[in-house]
């Protein structure tokens, strides 16, 4: 269930909506919300996410794992986090060698998914397929069924982050097995996962003004 507010409702408050319904989702919309707010908020609500969704003027609060969950798993996400980076940047290279294309110009991005592709589906190599949609391509190793969803229209940028396609990175390779157990395929839980490195500094916006995030390379765990 979920509930929309047009305004932000006080710490006391919410506490009494999780006790009347503990799978509650709330929605709160503003066109700002104080810093000290939401930390006040995620210090408090330790077994729900909090996230600013900026670009829509929304602050959500919803049930998933704890924050001490993911602390004490800190190391292994932050390793699965950085095999996607990694792998994501390679099949790029990979598609740019394969197709002879400049990955910093879109128009040739575009002529390969449009008329160097079928449906803008294609074979990398034996290993991998890859699939065009939106902004996005998705690669899968068809012997393993390892899946990575890449953001292409970031310059060489191709390790953002989404919640939704991490979580599926994560469910799909071995070496991140024991994690997808702990996100029991719930997005609010890989999106605690995402806040919670945030904070740590693990994870950072890709730019100023930007909405998505990549790992933060000048550091390790």
């Amino acid at each position: 269930m979920t509930r929309e507010f047009k305004e932000a409702l006080q710490i006391k408050r919410i506490k009494v909506l999780f006790e009347e319904n503990e799978s509650l989702v709330l929605v709160f919309k503003s066109n700002h919300f104080e810093e000290q707010y939401i930390k006040n908020l995620k210090n408090v609500f330790i077994e729900h996410v909090v996230m600013e969704i900026k670009w829509r003027n929304e602050l959500i609060i919803a049930p998933s794992i704890s924050t001490s969950i993911v602390l004490d798993h800190l190391k292994e996400f932050y390793a699965c986090i950085k095999l996607f980076d990694i792998t994501a940047h390679s099949l790029m290279y990979l598609m740019a060698k394969t197709f002879d294309i400049d990955l910093t110009n879109k128009n040739e991005i575009e002529h390969l998914k449009r008329h160097r592709s079928v449906n803008q589906r294609g074979q990398l190599n034996n290993e991998w397929s890859y699939y065009f949609h939106g902004i996005s391509c998705t690669f899968t190793n068809k012997k393993t069924q390892q899946l990575l969803d890449v953001k292409i229209f970031n310059g060489l940028e191709f390790g953002v982050l989404d919640t939704y396609y991490l979580m599926k990175f994560i469910e799909t390779t071995k070496k991140c097995k024991e994690l997808s157990l702990i996100l029991n395929s719930n997005t609010y839980n890989m999106q605690k996962v995402i806040e919670v490195l945030k904070e740590q500094n693990y994870i950072v916006n890709i730019s100023e003004g930007e909405h998505g995030v990549i790992l933060n390379r000048n550091i390790e765990i």
